[in-house]
C-alpha cells in the first residue's frame, strides 16, 4: 500500500517558489527582460571566474558553485556530478538498489534503512524536503512500495520521464537529495470533542490572515487542550459562519494537523473550510508565529448549532530526523 507520495520535476525550485507564494498569499512577479539578461550575464561572469580557478568536477562538490552550474547549464552540472550510489547521515542510509530504463522512462528502486535503531516504519515521509536534479527536463513520482520490519528498511520506487517522449536518457544521471525524514505517524480518527455551544459568541475580535487576507479570530488564550499538541484558542461567529481556532505549536516540526467536522443525530456531516494563516521558513517571525494557528470555518447558522456534535481527525509524527542525504546515479539497466 502506498503511504508516501510526491511529485517532482526539473522545475522543482519554481514549484517551491509558487507553493511559498500560495502559503503566504504573495505574488512573485516575473523579472523584466533586462533584469533577466543582467542576471544571466552576471551568472556567466561568475561561472567563468570559477572555471579559471577550479575544475567543473570540483565545482560540482561546492554547493554554491554547484547551484550556479545548474543555473547556467543543468546538463553540464549533472555531467560533472560524481556518482554516489549511497549516502549515510544520522546513521540512516539511503541507497540505490536497482534501475530499469526504457527510452525516455526510468524506474529506480531506492532503499532507506536505519542503521542504529527503530526510527523508521512504514509511515515514513520526507516532508517535502527532497529535491531531484537531472540534466534534462523531466517529470516523475516517488512512492513507497514496501517496508521490511526485520531490517528496518523502506523501499521507494522513483519513476521519472523526459518531457521529450523521443528522448533517450540512458547514460544520463539523476541526483536526489533529502533533508528531513519523518516517521512514527499516529492518527486519531472520529474523535468526539465536547463543546458548549451556548457559550459561542458573535462578538469576537478579528484580524486579517497573513496568507490571503481572510477575516479570522485573533489568537486567544487556551480554551482547552484536545490532546497533546492540539489546543483550541478561539471559537466564535464571523459574518454568520462558525470559526474554530486550533493551535498546533509543533506543526512545523512533526506535521501536526487535523480535520474537524460536525455531525447531527441523523449522521449528516458538515465539513469545514480550513484557513491557514501563515507559513514557515519565511524569515518573518510574525508570519511564522501565525502559521501555528489554523482556523476551521463552518457554514452553520448559530441557532442550529446545538443540533451538532464536533468531531476531529488528528495526525502527528513522533520521529523526525534532519540531515543531508544525496545520491547520484547513472540511468543504466542493472
Amino acid at each position: 500500500m502506498r503511504r508516501m507520495n510526491g511529485v517532482f520535476s526539473q522545475s522543482h525550485l519554481k514549484k517551491i517558489r509558487t507553493r511559498v507564494g500560495e502559503e503566504l498569499g504573495l505574488s512573485f512577479q516575473r523579472r523584466t527582460h533586462r533584469s533577466v539578461l543582467m542576471r544571466i550575464s552576471v551568472a556567466f561572469a561568475v561561472f567563468a571566474a570559477c572555471l579559471l580557478t577550479i575544475t567543473p568536477a570540483l565545482a560540482a562538490e561546492i554547493p554554491a558553485v554547484n547551484d550556479l552550474l545548474y543555473f547556467v547549464s543543468p546538463e553540464t552540472a549533472q555531467f560533472f556530478k560524481p556518482i554516489q550510489l549511497s549516502d549515510v547521515d544520522q546513521n540512516i542510509e539511503i541507497k540505490v538498489e536497482s534501475a530499469y530504463i526504457n527510452g525516455a522512462n526510468a524506474e529506480v528502486l531506492v532503499s532507506v534503512r536505519d542503521l542504529e535503531g527503530n526510527r523508521l516504519d512504514d509511515s515514513i515521509d520526507f516532508y517535502d524536503s527532497y529535491d531531484l536534479r537531472t540534466g534534462f527536463d523531466s517529470v516523475g513520482t516517488c512512492n513507497q512500495i514496501g517496508y521490511d520490519a526485520s531490517t528496518r528498511t523502506v523501499t521507494l520506487l522513483i519513476e521519472t520521464s523526459s518531457m521529450n517522449p523521443n528522448d533517450t536518457i540512458t547514460g544520463k544521471k539523476i541526483t536526489i537529495s533529502f533533508q528531513t525524514i519523518m516517521s512514527g505517524k499516529e492518527k486519531t480518527l472520529a474523535f468526539p470533542i465536547p463543546m458548549d455551544w451556548s457559550t459561542v459568541s458573535n462578538d469576537v475580535k478579528t484580524e486579517q490572515s497573513n496568507q490571503d487576507g481572510e477575516t479570522v479570530l485573533v489568537p486567544g488564550e487556551k480554551l482547552f487542550e484536545i490532546m497533546d499538541g492540539f489546543t483550541f484558542t478561539g471559537v466564535g461567529y464571523i459574518e454568520e459562519q462558525l470559526h474554530i481556532q486550533l493551535y498546533t505549536p509543533n506543526r512545523h516540526i512533526f506535521d501536526d494537523h487535523a480535520s474537524l467536522y460536525l455531525k447531527n443525530a441523523d449522521g449528516t456531516r458538515v465539513n469545514c473550510n480550513p484557513i491557514y494563516r501563515g507559513g514557515y521558513n519565511t524569515g518573518d517571525s510574525e508570519i511564522e508565529r501565525s502559521a501555528d494557528y489554523v482556523e476551521y470555518v463552518f457554514d452553520v447558522p448559530q441557532d442550529s448549532l446545538s443540533k451538532y456534535q464536533l468531531f476531529g481527525d488528528f495526525y502527528s509524527a513522533k520521529t523526525r530526523v534532519d540531515g543531508n542525504w544525496s545520491i547520484t546515479f547513472p540511468l543504466v539497466n542493472d
